[in-house]
């Protein structure tokens, strides 16, 4: 029993030490390519893509929208924020994507799509923190929450826009905000 257990043991450490030099030369091999031209490998897409879904699932449950995040007004001043932060990579209906997006891997993800399913939690989680190694930034630093959650708003209503529909929410305006009694324009 006492000589299994050592068997075992050594085992898992020269295992443990084999996979570690075999990252070792894989790592500073060159060997993968990771310029944006390049699609990723099947295997890395579903890694990547599998690690994104579970880390923003366990994060996002203190994302609770707020009670007002269909109100005209928020999904206004996120039309706004979204002209002026967004366009470049998600494009906009009857829009050509731009030089930015065709170039980033993954492609940024189509948020008009009718048959996108809108999570407000999940929506804030990606535009407050973004997305490592997809060109999703985050705007922790540069947006307020309450900034955050009217580009969710807007975010929740775009699915299946039409054109005209996006330039009517992207509209410079004043909007009526409860903090700016007067109205804001943006």
């Amino acid at each position: 029993m006492k000589r299994t257990l050592l068997t075992i043991a050594a085992t898992l450490a020269v295992s443990a030490v084999a996979v570690a030099i075999g990252g070792y030369i894989f790592v500073n091999s060159g060997i993968y390519d990771v310029s944006a031209t390049q699609p990723h490998s099947r295997l890395m897409y579903c890694a990547t893509h599998q690690t994104m879904e579970h880390s923003v699932g366990a994060r996002m449950a203190d994302n609770v929208p707020p009670s007002d995040l269909s109100a005209p007004g928020e999904i206004a001043a996120g039309g706004m924020l979204f002209a002026q932060n967004c366009i470049t990579r998600h494009g906009a209906p009857d829009r050509e994507r731009t030089a930015i997006s065709k170039g980033l891997n993954p492609q940024p993800p189509n948020l008009f799509s009718a048959t996108r399913a809108p999570d407000a939690a999940e929506d804030f989680q990606f535009v407050k923190y973004g997305v490592r190694m997809t060109g999703m930034p985050g705007f922790a630093g540069t947006k307020t929450d309450a900034e955050i959650w009217e580009l969710v708003a807007f975010l929740n209503v775009i699915p299946g826009q039409t054109a005209a529909d996006f330039a009517r929410l992207t509209q410079k305006r004043p909007i009526a905000r409860p903090d700016h009694p007067a109205g804001i324009t943006r």
